[in-house]
């Protein structure tokens, strides 16, 4: 853990705060106490060379107090004592070093021992004040490290979400193609068989998207003419498909798997409910901000209402708020005669 604070930009700052304080120390005892400049900047080196390196010391032990389970009059009593050792053995460390410096400069010695009250004043504040700084960096590095688990925790959630409501496209769409080429099977052999092969080949190609969030509009596309493909063996002259496309918008990314649910449900409430001819349009624009994607079919009110679970049109939405958190970005409008959602995917760089 210490790694993750001791870097080359906390050594930089660290090390100039201390030339800040020990320079503010040479102005001090060379102005206020008369001290030589020679000895008032040795004095201040060593004092808070010495002090600097004991803050690495006060970082590990901050660390292991931290780790422990006390209460608050242990806590005191650890500092305590430590604020008591750090101190004496600062004062011991620098009056050995700047007396042997010294040498036979009474006055200086005189000096140095008449500031003793001064220097220990000194030291408990700076131990106070490092102790402070060391626990913010430790609850501010636990922060992050909460947000960053927040986080992946959130996206991890998020993704397991996606899997699952993308998983239940396949299935959903699936049993309703299963139930029709039973259906056909009896009735027209050949149109069973020709479905299976288009079942086949859409099944391929979802399979193969499976694993990914996005794809472009133009694949989406594609599978969604192979999904019409299979309804118009069905349906037959049926399903009248129309479309309007704009140049430029078949590079867009949108995610993968999100026109078909809303193609089915068009053909299942609007192409089963018609006696004759259903007309399903399918429209896309895109713009600097949105592409957008118009899916619009006609049906019969007057039809008995088909059941569902309402997978298909619950599933876009709800993966589209998860995938850009906005629930504005499918909307329903139901006619008198006509049913159109509109899909709009906002432009991600």
């Amino acid at each position: 853990m210490l790694g993750r604070f001791i870097t080359r930009n906390f050594l930089l700052s660290y090390i100039a705060i201390w030339i800040v304080i020990a320079a503010i120390q040479v102005v001090l005892l060379n102005r206020v106490y008369s001290i030589e400049l020679r000895l008032a900047s040795i004095d201040s080196l060593v004092s808070y060379t010495v002090f600097a390196i004991i803050g690495f010391g006060l970082w590990n032990m901050v660390r292991y107090s931290g780790k422990q389970k006390k209460n608050q009059l242990e806590i005191l009593t650890y500092h305590l004592a430590g604020m008591a050792f750090t101190v004496l053995f600062w004062l011991g460390a620098c009056y050995l070093i700047l007396n042997g410096i010294a040498g036979k400069d009474t006055s200086y010695i005189t000096f140095l021992t008449n500031s003793i009250t001064v220097r220990i004043l000194a030291g408990v504040f700076f131990y106070l004040l490092m102790i402070s700084v060391f626990y913010l960096l430790i609850s501010f590095r636990e922060l992050q490290e909460r947000v960053e688990r927040e986080t992946m925790l959130t996206a991890s959630l998020r993704e397991a979400e996606l899997n699952l409501l993308r998983s239940q496209i396949r299935p959903h769409f699936l049993f309703n193609s299963l139930n029709s080429v039973s259906a056909l099977t009896m009735t027209d052999p050949a149109k069973a068989q020709e479905m299976v092969i288009k079942l086949a080949e859409f099944m391929r190609y979802s399979l193969n998207v499976s694993g990914e969030a996005m794809s472009t509009l133009e694949q989406e596309l594609h599978q969604a003419n192979l999904y019409l493909d299979i309804e118009k063996v069905r349906f037959s002259d049926r399903l009248n498909l129309t479309k309007d496309i704009k140049e430029g918008c078949f590079e867009r990314q949108v995610p993968a798997m999100i026109l078909q649910p809303l193609l089915e449900n068009a053909v299942k409430h609007g192409v089963y409910t018609m006696p004759g001819k259903a007309n399903v349009n399918l429209s896309v624009y895109c713009d600097a901000l949105f592409l957008q994607v118009v899916i619009g079919n006609d049906f019969d009110p007057d039809a008995a209402p088909r059941k569902g679970t309402g997978t298909g049109l619950t599933n876009v939405g709800k993966r589209l708020s998860a995938l850009y958190h906005r629930s504005d970005l499918l909307k329903v409008n139901k006619k008198e005669r006509y049913f159109e959602v509109t899909l709009r995917i906002p432009v991600t760089s």
